[in-house]
């Protein structure tokens, strides 16, 4: 979803904090009237709501699965329409589930912006909410013709460095059973588009009751990664571990089956004594246990070439085809060749010199 057409009407901003050193909750410090922005200020803040929702990295269209009473969603919907007493009451109260979901003492304290609108051509109504975190700068300005600096340690929501998340419930159709026609976003500075899950868990679940998509493309991907990256680290032989990921190419890309699991791909390929180290790792990773979409359409060439490295410089590069049936790789012991008494790797390919770049 495109933020496009985005329009702000009212705005509320709290504080919340850092647990105390017993881990209970300091209660939040609560605003008791909405924010007036001037013209200049809500048009910088609508352009950074709509260049951080509108990113294609570290925003996601989240699933909605918490509904019932207490939930954001159920809060967030009878903001919709409120009047502004009733918008200001409910604001404080999104604040305090804040900080209710805020479990970990690490997780530091901030500014909580929650604020409604509509966005897109047909003015869908939104309620979002943004946990700022509080930062330090200076700012300088002029006294006549004398220049003074002054020393800030209460800015936040600034462009240089996004120490904030955002959280946006979208009401398509309130007509239809819950959560049908809401749509839910995040933005989380944290994620990167090969690791959503270093989304800050107790905003978008804890306090938003949303799970992060399970697209088949970006599911297909995880698979791939996570059971290369079991193999590498097992106590496999090398003739072993390059056996097993030859057959996870094999099974990612030329496997008819439209779906997966990753259970499948243990119980077929590792040995007995893996499979349980695998299934505990995969859980432990967060990798659904559910049947996953087998798409490889956001994989590009990675199932198309392998790439082996051999110390710092040397590489080769080869279909996973032609690895399996033209190279042989085979660990020599050096036998003290140029004082090196580690194992040397022996590499036949069984094809001529063509050419070089």
């Amino acid at each position: 979803m495109l933020f496009e057409n985005l329009k702000v009407h009212r705005l509320a901003v709290h504080e919340v904090f850092r647990r105390n050193d017993d881990r209970s909750i300091q209660p939040p410090a609560y605003s008791n009237n909405l924010e007036s922005l001037s013209a200049e200020a809500m048009g910088a803040f609508r352009l950074r709501m709509t260049d951080a929702l509108s990113g294609q990295t570290q925003s996601l269209q989240m699933r909605i699965v918490k509904v019932g009473a207490g939930s954001f969603l159920e809060c967030a919907e009878g903001l919709i329409g409120s009047d502004d007493a009733a918008f200001l009451l409910g604001s404080k109260e999104l604040a305090t589930k804040l900080a209710e979901s805020q479990l970990a003492r690490r997780i530091p304290g901030g500014m909580v912006i929650v604020f409604n609108g509509t966005v897109g051509a047909v003015s869908v109504p939104f309620i979002g909410v943004i946990k700022a975190e509080i930062q330090q700068g200076f700012r300088r300005s002029l006294a006549g013709a004398i220049a003074i600096i002054e020393f800030l340690n209460n800015i936040f929501l600034t462009p240089a460095t996004r120490l904030y998340k955002i959280g946006v419930m979208a009401f398509d159709d309130t007509t239809k059973p819950k959560p049908e026609g809401r749509r839910a976003f995040i933005f989380d500075s944290n994620i990167s588009a090969g690791n959503r899950e270093a989304a800050a868990t107790y905003f978008y679940d804890g306090f938003l009751g949303c799970a992060l998509p399970s697209d088949g493309p970006y599911e297909t991907m995880r698979f791939f990664d996570l059971t290369k990256e079991f193999i590498r680290g097992s106590d496999l032989q090398p003739e072993k571990k390059r056996d097993m990921v030859d057959s996870l190419y094999v099974f990612v890309r030329d496997e008819q089956d439209p779906t997966f699991t990753a259970d499948q791909f243990g119980s077929r390929f590792f040995p007995a004594e893996l499979q349980d180290p695998y299934a505990d790792f995969m859980t432990n990773r967060k990798f659904t246990p559910n049947a996953v979409v087998r798409d490889t359409s956001q994989m590009g060439s990675r199932l198309r070439r392998r790439r082996l490295k051999f110390g710092g410089d040397i590489e080769l590069s080869a279909s996973p085809e032609a690895l399996k049936t033209k190279v042989h790789m085979e660990p020599i012991p050096a036998d003290g060749i140029l004082g090196d008494s580690n194992s040397w790797t022996r590499v036949i390919i069984r094809e001529r010199l063509t050419g070089e770049q």
